[in-house]
C-alpha cells in the first residue's frame, strides 16, 4: 500500500498502543467483508492513509481526514492504514501519526474519534485495521518467536477490542520474497510462520467474538505476481483468511525501462513486461486458491513519466527521461484535471490492454477511469471473485471511480 509505504506494491513489478487479545438500501445490500463468502455479494473495501492529506485537498487546517469526507455507503470496509511493529519490543503495534515524528509536523489526535462519527453515519461499515505495508519490519522474527507472535495477536486483539473495530488485515509484504532484496528481514521458515500466524490469529480473533459477541474479519494483502503462489503457501493461507487482496497495480512504475500500463486487465501483445491482471488472478486460481477468496485491488491513482517521445505509438512502451510529480505519481483527483479539454493531454485506449493512458507529447500518464472499471468488475464477475478494493480511498477524494466501481460490481 503506499507512501513511504506508498510502495506497497510499487516495487512489486507486477504487482498501524498495546493490549491483549447518507443512507442507501441498495447499500445494505452488500455484505461486510468479515461474513462475505461463496455466494455472497462482493465486498467494497478501501484501505485509508493515516498521515496527513496533501495540502490541496485539507479542509480548512485539518491535515488529516474527517468522517465527513468519506462516502461510506460505497463501502463494506474501510481499512485504516497502517500500523506498525515497534521495533523496540517486536510485538507491540502503533500508528506513526498518533505521536510526534520528523515524518509528521502534528498529529492525528482524533482519529479514533473521526472512525466513531464514521460509524455512527454508516452502521452497515466494517473498520478494519492493517498492520504492515511496503517495507514494515517486524513480521520474520514476530512470526518466527512463540512468545511474540502471542504478545503480537494479544496486542492486535487489544485494538479491536479496545477501539471497536471490526476487523484485521496482515500486510506483510513479504513472508518468503521474490529474489530480490526488499528491504526487510525474510527467512526460509516465513513460509510455514506465515500460515501459523494467520490461523492463531483467527483462533484469537474467533475466542475475542465469543466475548464481544461479533465476528471479526481477517485478510491479508499478497502481490500480483506468479512468484509469491510459488514461495509462499497461498493456498493454506486463503483457507484460514476471509479474502487475500490481490495488489493488481505498479505493473509498471518509475523502475521500469519504459512506459506502460499500471493496471492493464489483459495483455497487449507488445508489452515487454508480459504483466496483467487476467494472469494474475490466473496464478492464484491455478494454484487451488478459491475464486471468492480473491479481492481484486484497484490502484485509484496514476503513474507517470516524463521526456516521452511519440514514435508513431503516442508514446506506449517507449523509453523516458525522468518521472514527473511526486515520485512519478498522481492521484486521480488531479488526474481529472488533465482530462479537461484545455489540459494539453489527449487521452488514448488502448483496446489490448483495456486500459487507458494519458499523452501530452512529453508526459505520459498511465490510470484507471470508468471504462477500465467496467471491463475489471465484468471480469471480477465473471471469475465469481470475492469483491473488490482500492488504493486508497483519498486519491478519488470525491468518490467518482469508487461509486462506479461500487455500481458495477453489485
Amino acid at each position: 500500500m503506499k507512501r513511504i509505504f506508498w510502495a506497497v506494491s510499487f516495487m512489486i513489478f507486477s504487482g498501524l498502543l498495546f493490549f491483549g487479545c447518507v443512507t442507501n438500501n441498495k447499500k445494505s445490500e452488500i455484505p461486510a467483508e468479515s461474513s462475505a463468502g461463496e455466494g455472497a455479494k462482493a465486498r467494497v473495501s478501501s484501505y485509508i492513509r493515516t498521515w496527513s492529506l496533501p495540502s490541496d485537498i485539507r479542509e480548512g487546517d485539518n491535515p488529516y481526514w474527517t468522517a465527513d469526507m468519506i462516502n461510506g455507503i460505497y463501502l463494506t470496509d474501510l481499512i485504516i492504514s497502517f500500523a506498525l511493529i515497534e521495533s523496540s519490543d517486536g510485538s507491540s503495534i502503533y500508528i506513526p501519526s498518533l505521536r510526534e515524528s520528523a515524518e509528521e509536523t502534528s498529529i492525528f489526535s482524533n482519529l479514533w474519534e473521526e472512525v466513531g462519527a464514521l460509524k455512527a453515519k454508516h452502521p452497515q461499515l466494517k473498520v478494519n485495521i492493517s498492520v504492515g505495508g511496503w517495507g514494515a519490519e517486524g513480521f520474520s522474527d514476530m512470526a518466527y518467536d512463540a512468545a511474540l507472535k502471542k504478545a503480537f495477536i494479544a496486542n492486535v486483539c487489544g485494538w479491536l477490542e479496545q477501539y471497536d473495530l471490526d476487523g484485521v488485515d496482515i500486510d506483510w509484504e513479504y513472508p518468503v520474497g521474490p529474489g530480490w532484496d526488499m528491504g526487510i528481514k525474510t527467512r526460509p521458515e516465513d513460509r510455514e510462520n506465515y500460515v501459523h500466524l494467520l490461523r492463531d490469529i483467527r483462533a484469537a480473533l474467533d475466542d475475542l467474538g465469543a466475548k464481544t459477541g461479533k465476528r471479526y474479519g481477517l485478510s491479508a494483502a499478497v502481490p500480483a505476481s506468479s512468484w509469491f503462489v510459488q514461495a509462499n503457501a497461498a493456498v493454506e493461507a486463503a483457507d484460514i483468511v476471509d479474502g487475500l487482496k490481490l495488489m493488481a497495480y505498479d505493473y509498471y512504475g518509475g523502475w521500469s525501462s519504459t512506459t506502460g500500463h499500471h493496471a492493464n486487465l489483459s495483455l497487449n501483445p507488445k508489452d515487454p513486461s508480459g504483466m496483467s491482471t487476467r494472469q494474475a488472478v490466473d496464478f492464484y486460481l491455478n494454484a487451488g486458491v478459491p475464486a471468492h477468496k480473491l479481492i481484486l485491488g484497484f490502484g485509484f491513482y496514476g503513474r507517470a513519466w516524463q521526456g516521452v517521445a511519440d514514435n508513431g505509438v503516442h508514446g506506449l512502451f517507449q523509453p523516458f527521461t525522468s518521472t514527473p510529480f511526486e515520485d512519478g505519481s498522481l492521484s486521480y483527483y488531479q488526474i481529472e484535471e488533465l482530462l479537461k479539454p484545455d489540459s494539453g493531454y489527449t487521452r488514448y485506449w488502448d483496446a489490448d490492454a483495456e486500459a487507458p493512458y494519458l499523452y501530452n507529447g512529453d508526459v505520459w500518464i498511465s490510470y484507471t477511469d470508468e471504462e477500465a472499471i467496467q471491463g475489471l468488475t465484468d471480469f471480477v464477475k465473471e471469475k465469481g471473485l470475492g469483491g473488490v478494493f482500492v488504493w486508497e480511498y483519498i486519491h478519488d477524494k470525491a468518490a467518482d471511480l469508487l461509486k462506479v466501481l461500487a455500481e458495477n460490481v453489485r
